[in-house]
């Protein structure tokens, strides 16, 4: 087998890896905490020790630290004069817990795409299944996300068991600004093209050309006469690549696992794909 021709510029690569760290982690607001502050407490009806802008630190330490263990943390940043006051367990267990997750304003003509992975809620590894096997208590929680094709924006990212349901109510409430919607086989489905957004999905295997709302139809028997090559190159659908690269850097980054085990306890998940 030949050297592969494809030379990766690692200088490059290494410096846009530090810069997605640089402005994933929330620096800002160990520069910015007393304007912050003041502007948190301006109209507050009680005074906050620590602006909201905090929050998205805690919930960063909460992907690997418990509440208890952030508490330490926090007294050590206090005591290091990085921070000028602490928390305590439950203001930290409540800021968390209650974060209000905002994304981007999307775009007019907006154009998304949409995807879904599963978190595993057993942290045991691969080495307790190659062990014990897989448990019957095993479970899989499944987040999906929708993106802005052009601005790399996430638009939308929740905790679902069904990832059409989820992207018929996205799409509907972008209706006014939406007009192309990529996804994979899973979004095949007369719910997504009932929204009337140009949907950008390969059809299932048994796909029918008679049955279904009419849009649907329609573009089973383009795919069907395109073949799948020529359909993926004129509808443009390789742009599902960025989607991918965005979930698969993130597991990654913080793993495949997680603590929560119900919908309500993954604020501060859902949190970081924003």
């Amino acid at each position: 087998m030949g050297k592969s021709k494809y030379k990766r510029d690692w200088h490059k690569y290494d410096e846009n890896v530090i810069t997605r760290y640089t402005l994933m982690f929330p620096f800002y607001v160990f520069e910015h905490w007393w304007e912050l502050l003041a502007e948190e407490n301006r109209n507050a009806k009680k005074t906050y020790k620590a602006p909201k802008e905090f929050n998205d630190f805690l919930a960063f330490l909460h992907l690997f630290l418990p509440y208890r263990a952030i508490e330490g943390v926090l007294r050590a940043l206090e005591r290091l004069k990085i921070i000028p006051t602490s928390l305590d367990y439950s203001t930290i267990w409540e800021r968390v817990r209650n974060m209000n997750i905002k994304f981007p304003e999307a775009n007019d003509q907006l154009e998304v795409i949409a995807d879904a992975t599963g978190i595993s809620t057993n942290k045991g590894g691969q080495y307790i299944i190659a062990k014990w096997g897989k448990t019957k208590d095993s479970k899989f929680l499944k987040i999906e996300i929708v993106m802005d094709k052009d601005q790399f924006n996430v638009i939308n990212a929740e905790v679902t068991s069904n990832e059409v349901e989820t992207a018929v109510k996205t799409v509907k409430d972008l209706q006014d600004k939406g007009k192309k919607f990529y996804g994979d086989k899973a979004y095949d489905a007369n719910e997504v093209y009932k929204t009337g957004v140009e949907v950008v999905a390969p059809p299932r295997k048994n796909a029918s050309t008679r049955r279904g709302h009419p849009a649907r139809r329609k573009a089973v028997r383009e795919f069907k006469r395109l073949g799948y090559n020529r359909w993926r190159e004129e509808k443009g659908y390789g742009v599902r690549w960025r989607i991918e690269s965005l979930l698969s850097a993130v597991k990654r980054t913080f793993g495949e696992s997680v603590r929560a085990t119900r919908h309500y306890m993954l604020t501060p998940l859902t949190n970081l794909w924003g």
